[in-house]
């Protein structure tokens, strides 16, 4: 018979229990170095995502706050072009054309792209998931709101074309007539209830404690031509202050 024989290290197992903690202890180590150092990896990358939104919520903060100040402006423009439709008789009487920086219009309002390519990056990478979640719902509840503004304005932006036809003696027959005021009402409702939306925008973005300095909006919002053509027809405006008051969503 063969006789069973007793392994034994050369050391002991001491010695090789002592090896086997020392390596998993350094496998532990390399292990937490690496989560420590993708942590403050994702660290950096959340920062610099959240530095660059408050650039692009700036600037919709901005076009929000600009939108609230010319509605009054926009909706006295339609109603007098209403009031043009109603009392000209078989003849149109024809509305201004005006003409700014080679850009023709009867209604003047504005006509702004929201930037949303920081948020769409931050989406992809995955930095929106590692921000805290009441960030996370406002942003998202803003870029949704976004997309129905811009929706709004290309609709908005195809009214202005057929409202070119307000600024020729068209004859009027019941149709036309129709069709004008109907192209009108939309474009009222559309300005007010954009208006709803941009007081909603402010909203998210004073929730988000992202909100620009009064100053810097005053100089932003001043210098866009919508507001110029208002102040210069006389046209009434929102005052500054009211404009910039959140409107709850």
């Amino acid at each position: 018979m063969f006789r069973l024989m007793k392994l034994r290290p050369p050391s002991g197992w001491l010695a090789v229990g002592w090896e086997l903690a020392i390596v998993t202890l350094g496998v532990l180590i390399a292990l937490a170095a690496q989560q420590w150092a993708q942590e403050r990896d994702w660290g950096h990358r959340v920062d610099v995502s959240r530095a660059a939104l408050r650039a692009e919520l700036a600037e919709h903060y901005f076009w929000s706050v600009e939108w609230r100040t010319v509605t009054p402006c926009m909706l006295a423009q339609v109603d007098s072009l209403r009031q043009r439709v109603v009392t000209s008789g078989t003849t149109l009487q024809p509305a201004p054309l005006f003409t700014d920086y080679n850009f023709r219009f009867v209604v003047r309002f504005p006509y702004k792209e929201y930037a949303r390519s920081i948020y769409d990056a931050a989406l992809a990478d995955g930095a929106v998931q590692r921000f805290d979640s009441a960030f996370r719902r406002e942003l998202n509840g803003h870029y949704a709101q976004v997309n129905v503004i811009e929706a709004l304005t290309r609709q908005n932006g195809a009214s202005g074309q057929e409202l070119f036809g307000l600024s020729r003696p068209l004859q009027l027959d019941s149709g036309v007539r129709y069709e004008m005021l109907r192209t009108l009402d939309s474009l009222y409702g559309r300005i007010a209830f954009m208006d709803l939306l941009s007081g909603q925008l402010i909203d998210h973005v004073v929730k988000v404690g992202m909100v620009p300095p009064a100053a810097r909006t005053r100089r932003e919002v001043e210098r866009f031509g919508t507001v110029g053509f208002c102040k210069g027809q006389r046209l009434p405006l929102r005052s500054l202050g009211e404009a910039m008051t959140p409107v709850s969503n």
